[in-house]
């Protein structure tokens, strides 16, 4: 797969910003965050039959426009980032807005497989590159493929938003692509008074600028876990109900044990850190479309040598969450107190990132965020992605298309992938269908399948067609 690019511009909002709101303060879960773009790709097939090149970048030029009169409610992402103040500068210098055109057809690149790098061509900037005076915080690349369809890559800086964030963005710029109106989109920009910045140190994540000169090599892969699977390990977990995302996260948990067992001969010491989405959850309750980094760690370990099945890593993960969402219910009303329950489990995940006796993994959870409600006029997405992050011991989950499953996307080391993908869990609950193939499938093609036969549809099993994608806290 080549993309080649079309056009490349700065998108300004409509309305300039005036000056009252020049200077946009971010809070301190805004300076914890690591350097980095956090992207998505969402993917749209020809609608009505409509694979003229010249219409689809007609329509890339509707999304411009809608793009700029999006920015004037969410004006920080038109600005730039000062390190040595702490603050956005909201100058209105604009996001890039990218539009290329693919070699391929959609449908080729969702049903054969594709490796989770080749997806980085279809975001408009590498992973690392954030953080400087140059670099917008907010890019946007609009991909046209062969016989229709897109894929809008959306990347967002670390420094000024989470995934609640770019879900919220992408909703309100979907919304104005089909009503000409702001007037739904109301996001909040009180999280530095909530959360004022304290001159924290950003975690280490050393994320190099450009993916050629990581120092390592990673590698990325989706595992998908279907309704039924979820169904089963459930169904294996005794007690306090566990929500599907702490069940795959216990399964992943389990298999990364397994890894650093081979690896070491011995079950060494494991901790690992979920993110958490703090809207809604504290007291006051803060806006769900609060705009900036609105999250805290909640951290989980284990000893060395201890033996653990299913429904022990699935208690313990329920009771972190749990203890944590009530920890962090008051922390608006605590004054230091309560910063200080956000704060500390921050420094708990940077020393021990630093510690090489410990096998470490974050995790962070994209399920339920709105992504497959983003209709800028083609129709619902059929598929939403990340790509290929130069980073180890990461791993994030997203819906499925119906959100009954979950796609968990693996980052590791290169050299540790292989150890994974063989663990025997892994092996039993991960589907080896494309979830990408399978709606393309059913939602693109079943038609022409029963135009051209005479016979009633019937759905494929699953494993029968495609080859599989093998690769990434709302609770």
């Amino acid at each position: 797969m080549k993309v080649q690019i079309l056009s490349k511009k700065l998108v300004k909002p409509s309305i300039p910003t005036p000056p009252s709101h020049r200077n946009y303060k971010i809070s301190f879960p805004d300076e914890v965050a690591p350097t980095l773009n956090v992207p998505v790709i969402l993917y749209y097939p020809a609608v009505n039959g409509n694979t003229a090149t010249a219409s689809l970048v007609s329509h890339s030029n509707q999304l411009e426009k809608s793009l700029e009169r999006t920015l004037t409610r969410f004006y920080p992402l038109a600005g730039r980032y000062i390190k040595q103040s702490r603050l956005i500068d909201c100058n209105d210098q604009g996001v890039d807005y990218v539009v290329g055109k693919v070699n391929v057809q959609l449908h080729d690149l969702l049903g054969q497989g594709v490796e989770a790098e080749e997806l980085n061509q279809l975001i408009p900037c590498e992973i690392g590159a954030a953080d400087e005076a140059s670099d917008p915080l907010l890019a946007i690349q609009v991909n046209i493929f062969e016989s229709g369809g897109l894929a809008v890559g959306v990347c967002c800086s670390h420094r000024i938003g989470d995934a609640s964030t770019i879900a919220s963005f992408i909703y309100g710029w979907a919304t104005v692509s089909q009503t000409n109106s702001t007037d739904g989109i109301c996001p909040s920009f009180d999280a530095a008074s909530f959360f004022p910045g304290r001159g924290l140190d950003k975690i280490p994540r050393n994320l190099p600028r450009s993916m050629k000169d990581a120092d390592f090599k990673s590698a990325t892969k989706m595992f998908a876990f279907n309704k039924k699977a979820i169904s089963t390990l459930r169904a294996m977990c005794h007690g306090p109900r566990v929500s599907s995302v702490q069940l795959v996260i216990a399964i992943l948990w389990k298999a990364l044990i397994g890894v650093d067992r081979a690896k070491h001969g011995l079950s060494r010491a494991s901790f690992i850190s979920q993110a958490v989405n703090l809207r809604g959850k504290t007291n006051p309750p803060l806006p769900q479309h609060t705009f900036g980094n609105v999250w805290g760690l909640a951290t989980t370990q284990i000893k060395a040598g201890d033996k653990m099945a299913i429904q022990d890593f699935a208690d313990l993960l329920g009771g972190s969450i749990r203890k944590y969402v009530k920890d962090c219910g008051n922390v608006l009303i605590k004054g230091e107190d309560g910063y200080k329950i956000v704060i500390d489990r921050y420094m708990e995940f940077k020393k021990t990132m630093s510690n090489s006796e410990v096998n470490f993994c974050s995790f962070t959870s994209w399920c339920r965020f709105p992504f497959y409600e983003a209709d800028f006029g083609l129709g619902k997405p059929i598929w939403a992605s990340v790509v290929k992050m130069p980073l180890k011991n990461l791993v994030i989950l997203m819906d499925d298309k119906k959100g009954e499953g979950i796609e968990a996307w693996v980052h590791l080391d290169a050299a540790d992938m292989p150890i994974f993908e063989q663990q025997s869990d892994i092996i039993a609950f991960a589907t080896l269908l494309s979830p990408a193939a399978f709606f393309w499938y059913n939602s693109v093609q079943q038609h022409e399948l029963e135009k051209k036969s005479a016979l009633p549809f019937r759905n494929i099993e699953a494993g029968h067609v495609f080859v599989a994608i093998l690769y990434f806290i709302k609770d």
